[in-house]
This record gives C-alpha cells, sequence and structure tokens, in this order.
C-alpha cells in the first residue's frame, strides 16, 4: 500500500514503521509466551535509541510524545536514584490476544497494548482504549466509536441520524407496521410547517395530504409562563401569519432547526398544535396521544433540557479524557461493504487510558430531564423511532430494538427499557397473539406493571394529569388486558393489581395523602409517590377473592383510560384476618402470626392509613396465594 504524504506531527521512523502496514498499531497480535507467562511475542517491534524517542517528542511527534507521556514517568521511578542513562528502545505494539470477546472482522480491537522496554533492564506496559469520532474516517474499523459531542452540526445529525433512519425504514418490519395503523395517512389536527425559516406556521391537515412524514417533539415544559403557547386567540393569527422562530423558546427553535437539517417540512409539537385554554380541543387531541407519536415518522427527544427555554443542542463535553492522544490511522484501501476507496484515507484514532465508568453509560436513558417527566414515558414508547439528545451523546432508538442505541460506548447500549412492541404484535387480533392466560399475555401484563412503576417515579405539573399522561398506553394494552378499565386497574387481572404499595426505599407503611381525589383508594392513581407492585400474573399464584362489582365514572366519556369522577367503588368477595395493628413496630400481628412489612415478594404491605394514632384492630384481606395453598389461619380459602 502508498503510504499518503507524512504528517509534519509524525517522525519518519514512526510514520514508516508502526503506521504504515494495514491496521497499523494493530497489524501484529500480542500474546502470552507459552515458556514464560511474563514474556510477550507477538505484535509490531521496533528499535530506537533514546536520545532519538526523545528529541523526537520534543520536536512534536505525536507518537513519540504519547510514549513519553505514558512511559516516562516509570522510567525515572526506575532510575530514580541516579539519573537517567542513554539507552536502546524496544517498543512492542499490537492487540492483546486471545481476548474472551474476538472483535468482527475488518475491525480493530477495542484495547492496544504497549510494551516498551528501556535497555535490558527495565519494561514496562500500558493499555490502551482505542476510539474514534462517529464522524471520522478511522470510524468504519474500529469498534469503539466515539460519540459526536457537537451533536446539531448538520453533519453529525446527517450521519447519526439520517442514515439510521434510513437502515430502520429499510430493514424493520415492526417500524414499517406501526407507521400503517388504524390508517397510513392518518395526522394529527394541526402541524408546524417549517419549510420558511423566518416564518413557521400553523396549518390544519386535511385528507389530501397523502404521504405526508412529520417529526413530534418530546420535550419539559418547564415552570416558566409558556407565553408561546397556542391558544384560541392567537391561533387565526398563526395559521395565517405564522410566528417568528426568535419569539418561540429555544427547545422548539432547536426541534425546527434539527427537523429541517434532517429535510422534514412538519413538525408537531402539543404547546403549538393544541390549543391550550380549549378543554374541547385538549381532549379531543389527548384522545389521539398514541397515534400521533406512532405515526411520527421519528420523535425528537429533548432529554437534556429541563424547560423549554434550555435548548438541547449544545456542544456535548468530549468523551476523552484530557489526556487522550489522538493519531493518524491510514485507513485500509480494500473494498468496505462493496464499496471501493478511490484514495487513501487518513483518520484520527484516539488512545486513551481507560476511564472507571468506561463504557456502563447506564443511567443515560433514564437519568435525564425527559427520563424524570410523567408524559414523555408514553411519548417515548409509543414513538416509532426516536433521536435522543441526552446528557453525553446524540443517540437512537427504534421499536424494532428498544434501547437507546449510542454509537461510541463500548457496550453500545446505555440501557434497556421496557418497551411495548417487543411483546404486543403490531398486527393480528389479541384473542390470538396473547389469549388471557397464555404466556404472552402473563408477559404483557408483567410489561403493564412495569411501566406504571416507572411511571409512578416520574414527575408530573398538574397531579390531576395522573391517569391522562398515561392514557395512551393503556389505549395500546387494552386489547390484551381490558376492554374495561378501572382508573389504572384491569377487572380480569385486578386482585394482582390491588397489590401495590409505596416504596421510596424506607421500611414501614406510608400514609397516603390527603387532598388526592384524582382516583379511587384502592387504586395506584391515588398517590403521586413512587410505587411497586407485589406480584403479577403468573402460574405460581392463584386468586382466593373474587371481585364481584365495580364502578367508576369517567370525567369525559371519550376519554376512556383518562380521569375518573370521586366515588369510584371495588367490590370483592374475600375471607377478613382480624388482626392487631402495632404501629411502634410496623407490623401486624394475628395472633401467633407477624406480618411485618418489608419488600419481600409476597408480604402483605399494601395497608394504607391516613392516621394510625388511635388505631388497634385491621382486616387484612388475602388476594392471592401460591398453588397448592388451601388455608389460611383462622381463614378457609373459598
Amino acid at each position: 500500500m502508498e503510504l499518503p504524504p507524512r504528517p509534519h506531527n509524525i517522525c519518519a521512523l514512526a510514520w514508516e514503521s508502526v503506521f504504515a502496514a494495514r491496521f497499523g498499531l494493530f497489524q501484529n497480535p500480542m500474546e502470552i509466551s507459552d515458556e514464560d507467562e511474563e514474556h510477550w511475542t507477538g505484535g509490531y517491534t521496533y528499535t530506537v535509541s533514546s536520545v532519538v524517542w526523545l528529541e523526537c517528542a520534543l520536536s512534536g511527534c505525536l507518537w513519540c510524545r504519547f510514549l513519553e507521556k505514558h512511559f516516562l514517568k516509570h522510567i525515572r521511578s526506575w532510575f530514580s536514584d541516579t539519573p537517567i542513562p542513554n539507552k536502546t528502545v524496544d517498543v512492542r505494539v499490537g492487540e492483546r490476544a486471545p481476548r474472551s470477546e474476538i472483535h468482527p472482522p475488518g475491525k480493530l480491537p477495542r484495547w492496544l497494548l504497549v510494551i516498551l522496554s528501556y535497555g535490558e533492564e527495565a519494561q514496562f506496559e500500558e493499555e490502551f482504549r482505542a476510539s474514534a469520532y462517529a464522524d471520522d474516517p478511522a470510524a468504519d474499523y474500529v469498534q469503539n466509536v466515539s460519540p459526536i459531542p457537537y451533536v446539531g452540526a448538520p453533519h453529525a445529525l446527517q450521519y447519526m441520524a439520517k442514515v439510521w433512519m434510513e437502515d430502520c425504514a429499510k430493514e424493520h418490519e415492526v417500524c414499517r407496521q406501526l407507521g400503517t395503523l388504524d390508517s397510513g395517512d392518518w395526522l394529527p389536527t394541526r402541524l408546524i410547517d417549517c419549510s420558511d425559516p423566518g416564518h413557521v406556521r400553523i396549518i390544519e391537515t386535511n385528507e389530501k395530504m397523502h404521504g405526508v412524514r412529520y417529526v413530534a417533539l418530546s420535550y419539559v415544559w418547564g415552570t416558566g409562563s409558556q407565553a408561546h403557547r397556542t391558544t384560541t386567540a392567537n391561533l387565526s393569527a398563526r395559521t395565517r401569519v405564522g410566528i417568528a422562530p426568535e419569539t418561540l423558546p429555544q427547545t422548539i427553535r432547536d426541534a425546527i432547526y434539527v427537523t429541517r437539517t434532517l429535510e422534514f417540512r412538519f413538525l408537531w409539537l402539543d404547546s403549538l398544535c393544541i390549543i391550550q385554554d380549549s378543554a374541547e380541543d385538549k381532549h379531543r387531541e389527548v384522545a389521539s396521544m398514541a397515534r400521533v407519536y406512532r405515526h411520527a415518522y421519528l420523535t425528537i427527544d429533548a432529554a437534556t433540557a429541563a424547560s423549554v427555554e434550555e435548548g438541547f443542542l449544545q456542544d456535548r463535553p468530549p468523551f476523552h479524557s484530557r489526556d487522550a492522544t489522538f493519531l493518524p490511522f491510514i485507513c485500509p484501501a480494500s473494498p468496505r461493504d462493496g464499496e471501493v476507496q478511490s484514495e487513501v484515507r487518513v483518520g484520527n484514532l484516539c488512545l486513551d487510558l481507560p476511564r472507571p465508568d468506561d463504557g456502563s453509560g447506564s443511567d443515560e436513558v433514564f437519568e435525564n430531564e425527559t427520563g424524570r417527566r410523567g408524559w414523555c414515558l408514553q411519548e417515548r414508547l409509543l414513538s416509532t423511532r426516536s433521536l435522543i439528545f441526552g446528557e453525553s451523546a446524540l443517540s437512537v432508538e427504534c421499536q424494532a430494538r428498544p434501547a437507546a442505541f449510542c454509537v461510541g460506548l463500548d457496550r453500545n447500549i446505555y440501557q434497556v427499557h421496557a418497551g411495548l412492541y417487543d411483546i404486543v404484535p403490531v398486527s393480528g387480533p389479541a384473542a390470538v397473539s396473547a389469549p388471557p392466560g397464555s404466556d404472552n399475555w402473563m408477559k404483557i401484563h408483567r410489561r403493564w406493571q412495569e411501566l406504571v412503576q416507572d411511571y409512578s417515579r416520574r414527575s408530573l405539573t398538574y397531579a390531576s394529569d395522573k391517569l391522562l399522561a398515561c392514557a395512551a398506553i393503556a389505549e395500546v394494552l387494552a386489547p390484551y388486558l381490558g376492554p374495561n378499565y378501572l382508573a389504572g386497574l384491569w377487572p380480569n387481572t385486578v386482585l394482582f393489581d390491588l397489590l401495590w404499595h409505596i416504596w421510596d426505599g424506607s421500611p414501614g407503611l406510608r400514609a397516603r395523602p390527603r387532598g388526592y381525589p384524582y382516583a379511587p383508594s384502592w387504586s395506584w392513581a391515588s398517590t403521586h409517590r413512587r410505587i411497586t407492585f407485589l406480584a403479577s400474573v403468573h402460574g405460581a399464584l392463584q386468586p382466593i377473592a373474587e371481585a364481584v362489582n365495580h364502578s367508576i365514572t369517567l370525567q369525559d366519556s371519550n376519554l376512556q383510560f383518562g380521569p375518573v369522577q370521586p366515588g369510584g367503588y371495588l367490590t370483592l368477595h374475600a375471607a377478613f384476618l382480624l388482626c392487631k395493628w402495632c404501629g411502634n413496630v410496623g407490623k401486624i400481628e394475628h395472633q401467633q402470626h407477624a406480618f411485618e412489612f418489608s419488600r419481600s415478594s409476597y408480604s402483605p404491605s399494601i395497608c394504607y392509613f391516613d392516621d394510625d394514632a388511635d388505631l388497634q384492630d385491621v382486616f387484612l384481606v388475602p388476594l392471592v396465594v401460591e398453588r397448592g395453598v388451601e388455608h389460611l389461619p383462622e381463614c378457609t380459602i373459598p
């Protein structure tokens, strides 16, 4: 392979030796000698005098300076009592092999081992993480592809988002099907036309807009005045004249920029596309929320913005440490994926010491602003594709891959979240794909409980939105768990759904807050606290009670899964155990049996007392038991 011109910051010896061959520093693997476990064989080795090495480092050679930075301190420590003598320096570089993880053909390994021998008496070794930025030519040949810090740059969006969207639309059947559910040409009532960068305009959609693709925005409103909202007073002007983008909050301006950069014309977001002072319009549009995000070709997730004023396109901090070194990497000239390179390309390979949290990133998905907000859960779950602007990187996610996939982390996945369409069939009748009692049906019910637990830890600006902000999730699962819905519970699984309790990490009972009239006391939606379920539908448990009657009244009959009126009730046919409440020790006593309030799987810790100061007697109501159990103390199972 003919070498390209030598960069001015690489010395001739390094350029013509260690950088010259295919894969350069990684051209030969290294392994432990069979005779001596402390001796390495293989790799690429070259020799240089210590004087020449340090002179090249002083003259600006990046490779020699890299070796000096990481090894000279060890050499000085070795010769601590005397001046460092001039010696012959042997440098051996290569991947550490064999490794438990075999890297794909044509890809560099994740780690580079460098062994430097100073004379015959001293030998030092260091292992470095090898990576490249996602938009660098070297990224085609490395496994560790680092996140692009400048997430708003057009080429970053083109590289990360546009290519991924095209691949998803081409390769993922489930993602293609989602966009055609209900009606392939379904559109929200209103969209924002972003074609004119000087004035965006709200348009009313119509049946003639066939094949229109739009982008949706998932974001946090924050606590400001929200003066930008669409109202009955300004709707007409916004449809006729439009809105000057500079008058909009930064998050919305950023969303308009991303929409245009990705070559879309239309954007949907709630504060502009829903008339905020019209209860009728809000209820009608909220009822369509599942379709809004499902039919959006892409959802922009402004994960880092705590309010609509903040924006989300700020450059992220570099993924590499300040001690990272970028070295030239000669990309192989052989054909790749059917593509013939017309000329040799030189990329940049980053060598960095591993960080303590290298490759984990496990909190990136949930520990962000949209990951803490109630409304944003269903927006993410229902979106066909999501472009997530996280704290450290730009990530992508789709229904075929319900995980935040960020090119750059060693695991390439931040954290898998509980999705919907990985277990809920996109097509086909529910009675066939997941009949009650089947394994699929049990998995769907368990997923509902997992989502409720996640939802309960999130915050809402208005407590009255508790049921409304997750109504679209319930709507999607209703064909399997419903059709009826009891303010967060399902009649077919109500005995298991009742087994919830407030969980905030501390022992003991937690009182349900007073003045929280948004759901019946037996519903998890009756508290703003984080909850967890004690049991789910599965074969190891059997019901020992029966729900014989129930009643709730919806605030709006068009919102089947929305808010309810006060006064709902649930009637059970069940056994009662008379017990004594020992409030000072946090347990209920039934004769010789003490039921402690712990977080074990089946502990009956679901009693809630608004005020237990004068409480003496309580009743336990057994709902489910392990199969084979026929009697409880002084209680025959009906």
